[in-house]
C-alpha cells in the first residue's frame, strides 16, 4: 500500500524548488548585458571605413560596471599596455572627464588580428559599478600606454554590462517594453513566462523525487527477500 507521505513529499518538493528558484533569480545579481543591435556596438566610423578606439554605449539598468573589448593588433608584440576609459556622453558636457579610468594589459596572443573565426573575440574589463547608470549614455574609449605607442591596436566592437538583480530587469522591460509591446503585453508576457518556468521546475523535480522514492522503497524489499530465501544444506541458497 501506497504511504501517504509518498503523495504529497514530491509535490511539496517540486513546489518549494520552484519558489526557491524563482527568488533567487530575483535577487541575486547578475551581469546583464546592455540591449545593442547586434548584441555589441561597432566601432566603425562609416564615413572614414575604419575602426575607431572607442563608442558610445546606452546602460538599461543601474550599476554599469563591465565592458567586453574586441581588440585588435596589427603590429607583432608580446605584451600591449592599454588604458580604457569610461565618461558620460552627455551633448551639453563635450569635455567631460572620465568617470573610470582602468589600466589593461593584454598578450599579444590574446588581440591578433587574425583571431579564429569560433574563438571568442572579447577580452572583459571590470570596474566599480556606476550606480546611477539606467538609461544613460557613455563614451567608452582605449587608449595606447607609452610602451605600445607605436604599436597599432584598433577596437572592433563593445558589450556593455550591468550588475543587477532579476527584479530590475523585470522592472526595465516593464517600464520599456521592446518593440511594439506594451506595458500590459509585457506584465502579460514576462507573468506567463515565470509561471511556465515555475510549473516546469515543480513538475520535473517532483517527478524525480518520486522516483527516487520508489526506488529507494524496492532496495529494502529485494534484500529482505533475499534474507528470508531457503538454505540447503552447507548454507547454499535453494531454488524456490
Amino acid at each position: 500500500m501506497t504511504r501517504p507521505w509518498g503523495q504529497w513529499v514530491p509535490a511539496a518538493v517540486g513546489a518549494g524548488a520552484a519558489v526557491l528558484l524563482l527568488v533567487l533569480a530575483l535577487v541575486v545579481p547578475l551581469e546583464v548585458r546592455h540591449s545593442a543591435p547586434f548584441g555589441f556596438r561597432l566601432t566603425l566610423d562609416t564615413e572614414r571605413s575604419i575602426a575607431v578606439p572607442g563608442t558610445t554605449v546606452v546602460a538599461n539598468y543601474p550599476n554599469f560596471n563591465r565592458v567586453d573589448l574586441d581588440l585588435r593588433a596589427f603590429t607583432e608584440g608580446d605584451r600591449y599596455d592599454l588604458t580604457v576609459y569610461v565618461r558620460p556622453d552627455d551633448p551639453g558636457r563635450p569635455n567631460a572627464a572620465p568617470i573610470r579610468r582602468i589600466p589593461l594589459g593584454v598578450k599579444g596572443d590574446d588581440v591578433d588580428y587574425r583571431k579564429p573565426a569560433f574563438a571568442d573575440p572579447f577580452t572583459t574589463v571590470r570596474f566599480p559599478p556606476v550606480a546611477d547608470s539606467a538609461g544613460r549614455r557613455y563614451y567608452v574609449w582605449v587608449e595606447r600606454g607609452p610602451a605600445t605607442q607605436d604599436d597599432i591596436v584598433t577596437l572592433w566592437s563593445i558589450k556593455s554590462y550591468s550588475r543587477v538583480d532579476g527584479r530590475t530587469v523585470l522592472a526595465a522591460l516593464i517600464d520599456n517594453p521592446p518593440g511594439m509591446l506594451s506595458r500590459v503585453g509585457a506584465w502579460v508576457l514576462l507573468g506567463g513566462a515565470l509561471v511556465g518556468f515555475a510549473a516546469a521546475t515543480a513538475w520535473l523535480v517532483g517527478v524525480t523525487t518520486a522516483l527516487t522514492i520508489a526506488a529507494a522503497r524496492r532496495v529494502p524489499a529485494r534484500v529482505g527477500a533475499a534474507a528470508r530465501a531457503p538454505r540447503g544444506p552447507g548454507g547454499a541458497k535453494t531454488a524456490g
